[in-house]
């Protein structure tokens, strides 16, 4: 085993500890719960991804299902790809009775073979600033998809303040889980898409209310509001990342 390799393997197991070893309590944020703010999210990514029905989707990252799911409810075609087998577990007991959700145990960086080159579309949800090495992660996306394929990722705007507070405060978050947020900036995330063989690499930022404020009544047209005003673009809570592979521009 080489030293990237090495590095790798060390990385992807403080991952797995991050989520793995938490009470199950403490893992609310990637469980599977209908409210506003996750519908919200949810329907941000489908707007821009241009997901047709009876496209091929793998929701990369996917962790419990909190996104993968519903995406299955909806009727959509859509796999999950997560590193961790616990999570998978977990994620096949709160499908049970809902939805039929093909899984696969790996690692973005490397998938299985028999994987490559079969989507329409590769997803993720606040899975890229978890990720080793960003430039294999979206080169491994490019493999993954067919020659028309395209992607999309919700993610932490590195701009928006209220992050950085809530890692801080949080019992249950880690700076050294999280802190590949800083290299998802808008300069940096193009010039990795471009050099994975992407086109058209495009950036749209949204939302400011965290949960316990978004899911209240009235939420949604007050952060409308906080939205239209241009000067507060930079600091909005999260940024939509999509791109496409040459074929679909043509």
């Amino acid at each position: 085993m080489d030293h990237f390799d090495t590095a790798r393997e060390t990385h992807n197991d403080l991952q797995r500890r991050y989520y793995e070893t938490r009470e199950p309590e403490a893992n609310h944020r990637i469980m599977v719960r209908s409210t506003p703010y996750i519908t919200n999210q949810l329907n941000r990514v489908l707007d821009v991804s241009g997901i047709n029905r009876g496209d091929r989707i793998l929701d990369v990252g996917c962790g419990m299902g909190k996104y993968t799911i519903p995406l299955a409810e909806r009727g959509y075609d859509v796999e999950g790809l997560e590193l961790s087998g616990k999570l998978l577990e977990q994620m096949q007991v709160q499908a049970n009775g809902r939805a039929v959700v093909k899984t696969h145990q790996a690692d973005l960086l490397a998938p299985p073979p028999e994987m490559i080159g079969q989507y329409d579309h590769v997803i993720g949800f606040f899975v890229l600033h978890h990720l080793f090495d960003l430039d294999k992660a979206f080169a491994s996306c490019a493999q993954l998809l067919n020659p028309k394929g395209r992607i999309i990722f919700l993610e932490p705007n590195p701009f928006c303040p209220l992050f950085y507070l809530q890692i801080t405060l949080s019992p249950t978050m880690s700076w050294k889980a999280e802190r590949g947020i800083l290299d998802l900036t808008p300069g940096q995330t193009a010039r990795r898409l471009k050099d994975a063989g992407f086109v058209n690499p495009r950036l749209h930022r949204f939302g400011i209310l965290p949960p316990f404020l978004r899911n209240r009544s009235g939420a949604a047209t007050l952060e409308r509001g906080f939205e239209s005003i241009p000067l507060l673009d930079r600091v909005q809570a999260f940024q939509l990342i999509s791109a496409e592979l040459p074929g679909t521009a043509a």
